[in-house]
């Protein structure tokens, strides 16, 4: 954990996060200290502590607070094609020269992660282009979805593809019309066809091994919240989980860290794609 915070302030905040390690099983302390500061002054607000060493006293009465700074913790920020210029160069130039490279070797599927996909839009909208790229293909492959975050309600209300209307203003119409049905005046659920592709469980990147290998990651605004050396950590698990010369998405602050994992392949778009061995020689 990065120390910006007086000593006797950093000793109670270190108190805090294994208290509340110990009620969780997450481990917080390598995310950045500004970070960590800002969502305990929210708990402290919302709780009415008057400060560290009295929430940390509520925190040993009450298992469920250690949980609600957790879910303050997360990420939970998603959008129908959020950052919609990334999208658009996945659509027109990254996934199809993927579809055809993979129909190529003669593969069968292209293996997609979305990492920390909160309630689901980013898998979703991925599914949709890939939906649409494929329609008049002669050999469709399967699409294969995989979307992880370490909050089970956020993966519950994923799965099920409720959204309300609100929530579908960045959704182009041929999508709404084509993968979505209106439940009611204001609520809207993904079709079944699509919601099939995608495979939501919990998992946490920092502390869980990852299994299978994947031509297209996602994990994007993760990385701004971890201490350099976990960011470094990361990447390489990362790395490890991607194909040979496949893409890395990352947020718009982000950029690949612990060496040279990654060539870049759109700044403009933080899209990266995987060096591999025979390149780092």
């Amino acid at each position: 954990m990065e120390s910006s915070m007086p000593n006797k302030e950093e000793k109670v905040l270190r108190r805090i996060l294994h208290q509340i390690n110990s009620v969780t099983g997450f481990d917080a302390r390598q995310y950045r200290a500004p970070t960590l500061k800002r969502r305990l002054e929210r708990r402290l607000l919302a709780t009415k502590s008057k400060s560290y060493k009295e929430y940390l006293s509520l925190l040993k009465k009450d298992p469920t607070e250690s949980h609600k700074f957790l879910d303050d913790l997360s990420i939970n920020v998603s959008d129908f094609f959020r950052d919609r210029r990334i999208f658009v160069t996945l659509r027109e130039k990254i996934l199809p020269n993927m579809l055809e490279e993979i129909s190529a070797k003669r593969g069968k599927r292209i293996r997609i992660w979305s990492i920390g996909c909160a309630k689901g839009q980013e898998p979703y909208s991925l599914a949709m282009i890939l939906k649409d790229i494929m329609e008049n293909e002669k050999e469709e492959l399967e699409i294969s979805i995989h979307a992880t975050d370490i909050k089970k309600a956020l993966l519950k209300h994923a799965s099920k593809g409720l959204y309300q209307k609100t929530e579908m203003k960045n959704v182009p119409q041929k999508y709404l019309d084509r993968y979505f049905a209106k439940i009611n005046k204001s609520e809207f659920q993904i079709k079944e066809d699509l919601r099939k592709l995608i495979k939501f469980r919990q998992h946490n990147i920092i502390s869980e091994n990852i299994s299978g290998k994947f031509h297209l990651i996602l994990c994007r605004n993760l990385f701004i919240f971890f201490t350099p050396e976990l960011q470094k950590r990361t990447f390489i698990k990362i790395h490890s989980s991607i194909k040979k010369d496949g893409i890395l998405v990352l947020g718009t602050a982000e950029t690949p860290k612990g060496g040279k994992l990654f060539r870049n392949l759109s700044s403009r778009d933080h899209i990266y794609q995987k060096i591999t061995p025979h390149r780092l020689r």
